[in-house]
């Protein structure tokens, strides 16, 4: 069997048969199966944005009241998480056709700054692929570790990730709404075992008592042991007043304010993925604009309860962050024991979700790249889609891409984390500056809403961007700044690559009619067969002036081709060049280029063409037991200027 036959059945197997063009309308998603394919991302986060907060608190004097600090700290992320929400349907509703952050600015803000929004997505969809599925592997590990008792080496969990990371890139090139049906029935098992942990930790607090701790008397004894942590001449308070004010005196000392930063920052993690709808709008199907508009809001209400919900938690049960074992899995053990059902069915949903989490960069990344080549910011492999009409080219790369950062960071989450959100805020804060400007520029009835919205997120996410790029810089942030530059230097590189192109390949000003001009013809012999034969008629049919050229290897050799020349050389001259070195491609590039120049210097110029004589064998293993002449000839004869080369091919049998 041929090779391209056994690869072709490879690849059906894998991919899958392919799907005709004008079916890609029906390739497009419905809500329910779209929440799953885009929001999978925006919900994982839920798997460690609390213990992000948590962690932050533990680098710092506030670890005892960690669990405390994390409340206010999540009331903000979900405030944060409403306006980045309500803005992007302002994006959506602005620019239905896709493109999310990258289309905003480049129609309001300009070239740069839309290439500065297109690195930082295409930044966050990679980190989005590496962080989720190193996630994954640690609620896996996890599990083991709680049952176990024994850590998992580093090496198996970086094994463990790229294997998933192969998995999602070949779901996703079997085709987006195959991969949605195939990911959404466990998505939604993810968003049920939240509720259930969240109703029945819910219910376990109030048996024991513990609901108490959410009381105002409660906060207030524990504002008392803050300020009383502060300074121990600080009374206890008497009254609300009073704890409102000693509240506003204790936020006022600097390292209280920068450890609330700096959880906010980690814990902004949460909103990563909610701009990966905007970027998609066309995957939904009509009217499109509508359906991703009901999305987003589905997708932040499920968002804020289950992450406001497990920070909760975490402050009911008195979590703390352990380098061996998840929050998630600490509130699964707490609320449903361990080892149970419960647990391990929490355990692996939770796995399931940071797996699926990775598909919506798979469903953002090549529609996003697909754009960028359009406008000839990419390579224009990026234009082409597959054959289960996806964009092949730019699942692969993200694939590749992402398997590598998780290999450099050996699927370490918490030092992949401080790159993620970067890259995310800067997008957010350029999209909502865009469509600022799109509301003065184009005002309508009711717009002012709109322009308020937007204008409150960008001042806000800006704000956030710039927390983020001075609490993350030094764990890693300083890679995302050095980066951006870097890819938009890249864009703009392709760019004037493309351009320079089709400044060179224009048509001329006046027309131009191709004149019949001299075509002196070259066959390279090595020897002569059957293989040889079809190569001299093809140059006799294209000109009347053939000459076979031949390079003396082997003297006997030589003499050999001499003799059966006369009859089988079909009158056709035969040259002779000498290689004293037993070079084949020196004397033979020198005298074509002395041909060429011949054939320059003559009255009307004309074309030299080679003829090179290949036979092909009938296994692929077989080339491998045979000298690759003509593809060094060829590759060498396609660097140089004014050259025609020809391949006749010779098939065998076995």
């Amino acid at each position: 069997m041929p090779l391209e036959t056994i690869l072709a059945n490879i690849k059906r197997v894998f991919v899958g048969s392919p799907i005709a063009s004008h079916r890609e309308r029906h390739e497009r998603l419905s809500i329910p199966i779209a929440l799953a394919v885009f929001a999978s991302d925006a919900l994982s986060s839920t798997a460690y944005a609390t213990e992000e907060i948590l962690i932050s608190f533990g680098a710092t004097l506030y670890t005892i009241f960690g669990n405390f600090l994390a409340m206010p700290v999540a009331l903000a992320i979900g405030l944060l998480m409403a306006i980045v929400v309500i803005s992007y349907r302002q994006v959506i509703r602005a620019y239905p056709s896709g493109g999310g952050s990258y289309e905003v600015a480049k129609e309001q803000l300009g070239a740069t700054a839309s290439q500065m929004a297109a690195a930082a997505l295409m930044i966050d969809y990679v980190l989005t692929v590496s962080v989720s599925i190193s996630a994954a592997v640690a609620a896996i590990t996890s599990a083991y570790v709680a049952t176990t008792h024994q850590e998992v080496a580093v090496n198996s969990k970086v094994m463990i990730a790229v294997w998933l990371i192969a998995f999602m890139t070949v779901i996703n090139l079997r085709g987006v709404r195959e991969s949605g049906k195939v990911l959404a029935f466990p998505a939604y098992l993810f968003i049920g075992g939240m509720a259930s942990i969240l109703l029945f930790g819910g219910l376990q607090l109030l048996e024991e008592g513990k609901l108490t701790l959410f009381s105002p008397s409660a906060l207030q004894d524990q504002v008392h042991h803050l300020l009383h942590f502060h300074s121990n001449a600080i009374h206890p308070p008497h009254d609300a007043l009073s704890v409102l004010l000693q509240v506003g005196a204790a936020t006022s000392n600097l390292a209280l304010v920068l450890a609330l930063l700096n959880a906010f920052a980690h814990g902004c993690a949460a909103l990563t993925g909610i701009e990966a709808i905007s970027n998609g709008v066309k995957a939904f199907k009509e009217p499109a604009d509508v359906n991703a508009n009901r999305t987003m809001v589905l997708m932040g209400l499920i968002l804020a309860v289950i992450f406001m919900g497990m920070t909760a938690l975490a402050f009911g049960f008195g979590v703390t962050p352990s380098a061996s074992e998840t929050v998630v899995s600490q509130l699964a053990k707490h609320v449903f024991g361990a080892p149970s059902l419960g647990y391990y069915a929490l355990q692996f949903l939770t796995m399931v979700i940071l797996v699926l989490a990775a598909n919506t960069s798979f469903a953002g990344f090549p529609r996003l790249s697909n754009i960028l080549a359009q406008d000839g910011y990419l390579p224009r492999q990026m234009l082409n889609r597959g054959d289960r009409l996806v964009f092949s080219n730019g699942i692969l790369m993200l694939g590749v891409t992402s398997a590598l950062l998780v290999m450099v960071f050996q699927a370490d989450t918490h030092a992949l984390i401080p790159m993620y959100a970067i890259g995310v805020f800067l997008s957010f804060t350029l999209a909502q500056a865009g469509m600022v400007r799109h509301h003065l520029a184009h005002p309508h009835q009711g717009y002012l809403g709109g322009l308020i919205t937007n204008l409150i997120g960008a001042v806000v996410t800006a704000l956030v961007t710039v927390l983020l790029t001075v609490e993350k810089f030094s764990e890693g942030g300083w890679i995302v700044i050095v980066a951006i530059p870097v890819i938009i230097m890249t864009f703009r590189t392709i760019k004037r690559h493309y351009k320079s192109i089709r400044n060179q390949l224009a048509l001329p000003e006046k027309g131009y009619c191709p004149v019949p001009v001299e075509n002196r013809v070259l066959v390279l012999v090595s020897s002569l067969n059957r293989g040889t034969i079809p190569a001299l008629e093809y140059a006799k049919s294209i000109s009347k002036n053939v000459e076979a050229v031949h390079v003396e290897l082997y003297g006997p050799a030589t003499e050999r081709l001499k003799h059966a020349w006369d009859e089988w050389g079909c009158g056709i001259p035969l040259t002779i060049l000498k290689s004293p070195f037993r070079s084949l491609s020196l004397p033979l590039l020198d005298y074509i280029d002395e041909v060429s120049q011949e054939v320059k210097a003559a009255e009307g110029g004309g074309f030299v063409t080679i003829v090179i004589a290949e036979f092909v064998t009938r296994r692929f293993w077989h080339s491998l037991l045979h000298n690759q002449t003509s593809f060094l000839l060829k590759t060498l004869l396609r660097l140089r200027r004014g050259k025609v080369v020809t391949t006749v091919r010779y098939f065998l049998d076995e």
